[in-house]
C-alpha cells in the first residue's frame, strides 16, 4: 500500500473516532412485587385479628373484674348495714315492746290502750294500720297474761331485717267464780246458802319470743307480728382434751416446801381480803371468806426453767351448807432466798 493510501485510510479512522457512538440506556426491568404485598395484607389482617382477639379478652376481664368489686362492695355496704345496727338501743327498744306485748288485761279499756301502744311499734303500712288487725283485736279473752321476766337469746341478720329472740317467761291467769253451798248457823237456825268463791288457775311458760325489725336513721320499728318457738338447747357435747405438759416432773427436796407453801397460800387465798395477798402472788386475788379451804388433791409439780409449774385440784367448802368446791388450778411459782412467789395462777 502507498503512503498516499495509508494516509486517507487514517483519516478515515479519525473521522469514525470523532463520531459518537449514542450511549446505550439501560433496560429496567420491572420486578415481582406481589408476595410481598400478599405478605404485607395478611399480617395485617393477622395483626388485626389479634388486637380484636386480645380486646375481646380484656373486656371480659374487666367485667369480670367489675362483677367481682361490685359484689364486693354490695357484701361490704350489707356489712356496714349490719355494724351500724346499735344492738343496745334496739335492745331498749324491744324491751318496751315486749313489756306491752306480752301483758294481755282482760278489761276493754285496758285492751284498747294496750292495742294503741302496739300500733306506735310496728311499721307503717296498710297491714299495721287497719285497727282491725287481730294483732291489736284480741277477741274472747277470758283470763290475763303477765310477763315475769325476760333476756336477749340471740341475733339473727336475716338480711332486709333483723331477728331479735328473747328467752321469756310469762304467767296466764284465769279466775274463774264458783258457785258453793254454805251451812251457816247452829241448831235450828242452821240454813244452807250459796256463796260465790273466785278461783284463780295458773300456768307459768318459757318461751323464745322472735321479733323480727327493721333499723332506719336510728330509729326501730317491728317490721311483722312477734311469733313463739321452743327455747333450743345450748349443751353441746364438745371433745376437748387438755395439753399435754412436757415438762420434767420435780421430785427434788423442795418438794415439800413447795406443798406446804401451797396450804398456807390457799388458807389465806380462801379467808384474806385482796390486799394481804400482794406479797404472796403478782395479781392478787382472793374469795375473801366466800368458801373454807379443806385440801389439795393430785398435786403435780414440774421443772419450768427457773420456776416449778404445779398442776393440782384444790378443794373448798361452804361453811354453812358443807357443799364442796373443787376446782383445778395451775400455779407458776418462783422462789426468791427463802421465799416463794406465784407468778401465774388460773382456773384450768
Amino acid at each position: 500500500m502507498s503512503i498516499k493510501d495509508k494516509f486517507k485510510k487514517n483519516k478515515v479512522i479519525g473521522k469514525i473516532e470523532q463520531i459518537e457512538r449514542p450511549k446505550k440506556e439501560k433496560s429496567h426491568v420491572r420486578k415481582d412485587t406481589s408476595t410481598s404485598t400478599a405478605f404485607f395484607i395478611w399480617s395485617l389482617i393477622l395483626g388485626m385479628l389479634f388486637l380484636a382477639i386480645v380486646s375481646v379478652l380484656l373486656s371480659i376481664n374487666t367485667r369480670s373484674t367489675l362483677n367481682e368489686t361490685n359484689r364486693l362492695v354490695e357484701a361490704n355496704e350489707n356489712e356496714e348495714v349490719i355494724e351500724e345496727i346499735p344492738v343496745e338501743s334496739a335492745h331498749e327498744f324491744l324491751s318496751n315492746f315486749i313489756k306491752e306485748y306480752i301483758n294481755v288485761p282482760n278489761e276493754s279499756d285496758a285492751l284498747q290502750e294496750r292495742a294503741n301502744k302496739l300500733k306506735e311499734y310496728m311499721v307503717f303500712n296498710d297491714t299495721f294500720n287497719n285497727e282491725k288487725n287481730p294483732l291489736y283485736n284480741l277477741e274472747e279473752v277470758k283470763g290475763t297474761r303477765q310477763l315475769e321476766s325476760f333476756n336477749l337469746f340471740h341475733i339473727e341478720d336475716e338480711g332486709n331485717r333483723n331477728l331479735f329472740q328473747y328467752k321469756v317467761t310469762f304467767k296466764n291467769e284465769l279466775k274463774t267464780e264458783i258457785e258453793k253451798e254454805v251451812t251457816k248457823g247452829k241448831g235450828k237456825e242452821k240454813k244452807k246458802e250459796i256463796e260465790v268463791e273466785t278461783e284463780t288457775e295458773e300456768k307459768k311458760t318459757s318461751l323464745l319470743l322472735n321479733i323480727p325489725i327493721v333499723y332506719e336513721n336510728g330509729l326501730f320499728s317491728v317490721q311483722s307480728v312477734p311469733y313463739f318457738t321452743q327455747i333450743p338447747s345450748l349443751v353441746g357435747n364438745i371433745e376437748y382434751e387438755m395439753p399435754a405438759i412436757d415438762l420434767k416432773e420435780y421430785n427434788g427436796n423442795e418438794k415439800e416446801n413447795i406443798n406446804e407453801f401451797l396450804n398456807t397460800f390457799f388458807e389465806k387465798y380462801a379467808t384474806e381480803p385482796v390486799d394481804e395477798m400482794a406479797y404472796l402472788m403478782d395479781d392478787p386475788q382472793t374469795l375473801n371468806g366466800s368458801f373454807l379451804f379443806e385440801d389439795i388433791r393430785n398435786l403435780k409439780i414440774y421443772v419450768d426453767g427457773d420456776h416449778y409449774k404445779t398442776l393440782m385440784e384444790v378443794v373448798f367448802r361452804d361453811e354453812l351448807t358443807n357443799i364442796e368446791q373443787v376446782n383445778p388450778v395451775e400455779m407458776t411459782i418462783s422462789k426468791n432466798g427463802r421465799n416463794f412467789y406465784v407468778e401465774k395462777f388460773i382456773y384450768k
